[in-house]
């Protein structure tokens, strides 16, 4: 609902020699979901499309995101297909490994605790868009070749509760994809008030799946 792409948030990963991207996507409630996770997936092959230009490996993207960027970041890497998108699209939109900070990851959990007012992600009540908002949770689409995640949340955030990243751990453990969850002693802002662990343990995430030796 508020706020653009941060590019400094990936600085930690550049001055590692990674090429960081950060993307744009339309906000609540001027668009509704799916319009969000479609600008992202646009995003990846945008990146792909460009790779020999920008000096990339296609094969080797890895998204993170912070809050309602970790729930799209969640959703990429969880492979949800959108089947006129995919057969109309020349370049894939699927990860190789998602780094999950306080994100929302499952909007049915009961500890949630979203009230019967309308969602302005949604435009209307969960209860009256059960469909959507399980297409919207990426513990709905969870397989066994879901790429490496990467948890990281607050045990005390009342915004997006911990249960959250512990659900979606469980469901890809589960299912015997790789998921790792750390749990920091803070709140919804761990980016901020844990911003050095945060973005050690991300940095050592992404050098180890991705293949990258800092430089």
């Amino acid at each position: 609902m508020m706020y653009s792409k941060w590019p400094p948030a990936n600085v930690f990963l550049a001055r590692a020699g990674f090429i960081t991207v950060s993307s744009d996507y339309r906000l609540a409630p001027g668009a509704t979901f799916p319009a969000q996770w479609q600008d992202v997936r646009a995003a990846v092959r945008w990146l792909r499309a460009h790779a020999p230009e920008l000096g990339i490996d296609p094969q080797r993207i890895g998204v993170w995101g912070v809050s309602a960027g970790a729930h799209l970041a969640g959703l990429l890497g969880t492979a949800v297909s959108d089947e006129l998108e995919d057969a109309q699209a020349q370049h894939s939109a699927r990860v190789q490994a998602v780094g999950n900070v306080s994100g929302v990851m499952d909007f049915l959990d009961p500890a949630f605790g979203l009230g019967p007012q309308p969602l302005p992600l949604f435009g209307a009540p969960l209860g009256d868009c059960l469909d959507l908002v399980a297409l919207a949770s990426p513990v709905t689409h969870v397989t066994a070749d879901a790429p490496p995640f990467l948890h990281l949340h607050g045990t005390h955030d009342d915004e997006v509760p911990v249960s959250q990243a512990r659900r979606m751990h469980a469901a890809l453990v589960n299912t015997g994809a790789r998921s790792e969850l750390i749990e920091l002693d803070g709140d919804h802002s761990i980016n901020d008030t844990h911003q050095g662990e945060v973005e050690a343990r991300l940095l050592a995430f992404f050098c180890r799946e991705l293949k990258h030796t800092p430089g």
